[in-house]
């Protein structure tokens, strides 16, 4: 969401630690050398750690007592945590906790593009789990909220809010909600899709150098995905949708794809094409929404062979991306991973499920699940990257689509 949070293109040296892009942390990682032995020392004499007296949240690893028999019950589960964990307005998310490591943001703008984007995944997943009244709770609360705006020239987190409100409330047309205030909440985050896209199409949200009204930075590939499936969801329930806008995001997705058959991390990515987060380990998970997308849509630089050969990779190199699952900085883990590409990348993997013939769904969705199912938390949730107190309703959003498709 909110999630995949990273962008293209090098940035100055002046990067935030946890923040930025896979360029940028590396340029960061490098200052830090000097400061490591130092710090090891510190470490070695028993220095305390200012965390010290918080509670251990990584350490709560499913076991054989907590862990789901079932997809079923794991899904239940997930529901019901979604039930209790909303806040009383209907929105998921305060952020009013903090673990110190959490990404570049600013208040408030930061935290309410996150908080509208995981109450928006939230709503999804309640409709499709055929839960109702936290479901309604959650609709109202979108209806009358106002929409994120950009904190400043660098940050356009907002741009993953109104990707997710718009599909929603594409969603909430589609299943026959005639409240028409869902479709004047609709029309708006279009409109404001539209006047965040990159000067080229598709969507950004960091525009680190120039500031400009239309963003600089060239647009993610996993970014533009996302944004790519809810103007096609739009379409579907009615909307009118800027053919430009479509064409020129189609277009750069397109570009981004490698010969290899995974994608660039962003359209400016294409100038340091070998760096870890473009080689095949790196960029498994990004190709799954990159390729769902383009399906969507009926691009010709999709199949059938290139779908499966992409879950096929999603697969057999899977470690990779559970390698970067819960830790605490952006793009530290191998292959510059995040822990935020976790759950997104298996939900838009799941909905590739709907592209595969009858006979091939079984073997791809079970793989699919055993990646979700193992990892949910003792209070039902999952999780994959903390960030203040929206990453187990997303996380579980995020998996609870995902095993309802995999079932």
């Amino acid at each position: 969401m909110i999630n995949a949070l990273a962008e293209s293109n090098p940035i100055s040296s002046d990067a935030v630690s946890t923040g930025g892009t896979p360029v940028s942390r590396a340029k960061s990682w490098r200052r830090l050398f000097a400061a490591i032995g130092t710090a090891a020392a510190i470490l070695c004499i028993g220095a305390p750690s200012v965390y010290a007296e918080e509670p251990a949240e990584t350490a709560h690893v499913a076991t054989a007592e907590t862990r789901p028999a079932s997809i079923p019950d794991a899904i239940d589960r997930g529901v019901k945590f979604l039930e209790k964990s909303q806040n009383a307005d209907g929105s998921w998310g305060t952020g009013l906790e903090t673990r110190g490591t959490e990404i570049y943001s600013m208040v408030p703008g930061s935290l309410d593009a996150f908080r509208l984007g995981t109450t928006a995944l939230c709503i999804i997943a309640l409709r499709e789990a055929g839960e109702t009244d936290a479901h309604d709770k959650g609709v109202q609360y979108l209806l009358k909220a106002a929409d994120a705006k950009r904190d400043d020239g660098t940050l356009i987190y907002n741009t993953w809010a109104h990707v997710y409100v718009l599909q929603v409330m594409a969603e909430e047309m589609l299943h026959g909600n005639k409240d028409p205030h869902v479709a004047e909440v609709a029309k708006r985050n279009l409109k404001e899709m539209e006047q965040y896209a990159t000067y080229m199409g598709g969507w950004a949200y960091y525009d680190f150098h120039h500031h400009t009204q239309s963003p600089a930075l060239g647009p993610t590939s996993f970014g533009t995905a996302a944004g790519l499936v809810a103007l096609y969801e739009a379409k579907q329930a009615g909307l009118e949708i800027p053919d430009k806008l479509v064409d020129r995001s189609l277009r750069r997705l397109e570009e981004m794809r490698l010969p290899n058959g995974v994608f660039l991390y962003g359209a400016d990515y294409k100038y340091v094409p070998r760096i870890p987060a473009n080689m095949p380990r790196g960029a498994v998970g990004r190709t799954q929404p990159a390729n769902y997308a383009l399906w969507l849509w009926k691009s010709k630089e999709v199949s059938s062979q290139r779908i499966t050969g992409g879950l096929d990779l999603f697969q057999k190199e899977h470690a990779w991306l559970d390698m970067g699952r819960k830790r605490p900085a952006p793009h530290e883990a191998w292959y510059q991973t995040s822990g935020y590409y976790y759950y997104f990348d298996h939900y838009y993997a799941s909905r590739l499920l709907e592209s595969l013939n009858s006979d091939e769904r079984p073997k791809y969705a079970k793989q699919i699940a055993e990646g979700v199912l193992p990892h949910q938390e003792e209070d039902g949730s999952w999780w994959d990257f903390a960030m203040w107190d929206y990453h187990k309703p997303y996380g579980t959003a995020f998996a609870v689509m995902t095993l309802l498709r995999c079932k």
